[in-house]
């Protein structure tokens, strides 16, 4: 089952290319296409498809995006464009915000391969982008990202090329060279000790906080992130002091990013280094290549460590928790 699971990743340029079509086929009505702001609410790899989007529409241009990773939806956001992500449909942080949204006046999109939140969706009468499954929802990814992207593209609402979301899934089908830097990173991984940091470029800090959650998911293993150039004005003095982080440093090869990460590293010293590459033309294929990379050595850590990559014991836990102790769920 496991193997199963790797395999997933390793062909997501399939998915992608589908979800795309599908986000780009997406007929929202036409006043959804007037709001002046997107929100995203989605928790987990759900919430993530938004923070890329908010980095990428910040870069390239487009409608600002705020994410929301809890069960409340903004009080101002009467008119705004509202993705209620839940790949399961039955995430209860999201039906919560969903619901809300949608009674204080947003124009509410349904993310999702089915569940109760479809179920809501389609009684109330917003539109609904139904996405394909995947063996867990962190392994649907794509699915979400490139259905909101191809959304909002659609509507004129992101300035990104076609042509950098067409190489972006381009990529997804470099698979050798994929595993081989997966299988690098994981070598480090395995071979190395101490703290791990996960450092990135502020416009490519999605990724970081991406790879953290896939280390956190499929191979238990935590780490904390860093964002330069606001790691420089803080937390390097820690580090430089201790000696005893590893560093993951997220090399997009631009400049000045490049070289202030390296400076950083060079004044933090830590006790162990290694550097991805972020592969590809522009920003939307880095960010893709980094979030493909975190799926891919996450899951072979686990497998080379004899962990089910799989299993969230603690996570479900969680839900029933937020399912005993709170009243999110409170759908129309």
């Amino acid at each position: 089952m496991a193997s199963s699971f790797y395999e997933y990743y390793l062909n997501w340029a399939g998915p992608a290319r589908r979800a795309y079509a599908s986000g780009l086929a997406l007929q929202l009505p036409p006043g959804y296409a007037r709001a002046e702001n997107v929100v995203v609410c989605g928790m987990g790899g759900s919430g993530a498809a938004g923070d890329y989007l908010a980095a990428l529409s910040a870069a390239y241009g487009g409608l600002p995006v705020y994410v929301v990773k809890s069960a409340e939806p903004p009080r101002w956001c009467r008119g705004s464009l509202v993705y209620a992500v839940s790949f399961s449909g039955n995430t209860r942080e999201t039906l919560n915000c969903a619901s809300r949204a949608y009674r204080l006046g947003a124009n509410v999109v349904a993310v999702t391969t089915g569940g109760r939140l479809a179920a809501w969706a389609r009684r109330v009468g917003v539109p609904v982008a139904v996405v394909e499954e995947a063996p867990a929802p962190r392994a649907g990814w794509p699915q979400l990202f490139y259905t909101m992207l191809g959304s909002l593209k659609a509507a004129g609402l992101i300035q990104v090329p076609s042509s950098h979301v067409e190489e972006s899934i381009q990529l997804l089908g470099d698979r050798e060279k994929a595993e081989a830097e997966a299988r690098e990173l994981v070598e480090w991984l395995l071979g190395s000790s101490g703290r791990l940091v996960i450092l990135a470029p502020e416009p490519y800090y999605p990724v970081a906080v991406r790879m953290r959650s896939e280390l956190a998911e499929n191979a238990k293993l935590a780490a904390d992130t860093g964002q330069v150039p606001e790691i420089g004005h803080n937390m390097i003095e820690a580090w430089a002091a201790g000696g005893d982080a590893r560093v993951l440093v997220l090399d997009p090869g631009e400049e000045p990013w490049s070289t202030l990460l390296h400076q950083v590293v060079g004044l933090a010293r830590p006790a162990s280094v290694h550097v991805v590459k972020l592969r590809g033309g522009n920003m939307v294929s880095r960010m893709v290549w980094g979030t493909w990379l975190a799926g891919l050595a996450s899951v072979l850590y686990a497998l080379r460590k004899g962990i089910d990559p799989e299993r969230i014991r603690t996570i479900k836990a969680f839900r029933s928790v937020v399912e005993g102790t709170t009243g999110w769920d409170a759908l129309d």
